[in-house]
């Protein structure tokens, strides 16, 4: 197991939008299903960071809100990962959030 440090940076821009944080993991630690595939889902607030343990497999993160959704697959391996999700102004495509990894 490794751990995923994800940071959902402050902003003003989309700051008070309910942002859901999905987690692809086993199905012991699942509290939702997608197309075959299980899933922590959390909220995220403006600022908050999670530290969540995922397998050493591929896994694939998601952010969604009602006006965007965001995906970032990690590759397999054993280190731990630090993402960053940030809004990007842009009222007509719904403030899409871009993920980023942290080296």
């Amino acid at each position: 197991m490794r751990k995923l440090i994800f940071t959902r940076k402050w902003s003003i821009i989309e700051s008070g939008s309910r942002i859901t944080l999905s987690v692809e993991c086993d199905e012991a630690k699942c509290n939702a299903k997608f197309d075959d595939k299980f899933f922590m889902v959390m909220p995220i607030k403006n600022g908050e960071t999670k530290e969540i343990e995922i397998s050493e497999n591929q896994t694939l993160i998601c952010l969604q809100s009602s006006t965007m959704d965001a995906e970032f697959v990690v590759p397999a391996g054993t280190s731990d990962v630090t993402l960053q999700a940030k809004p990007k102004f842009n009222p007509m495509q719904g403030n899409p959030f871009t993920i980023t990894e942290i080296k």
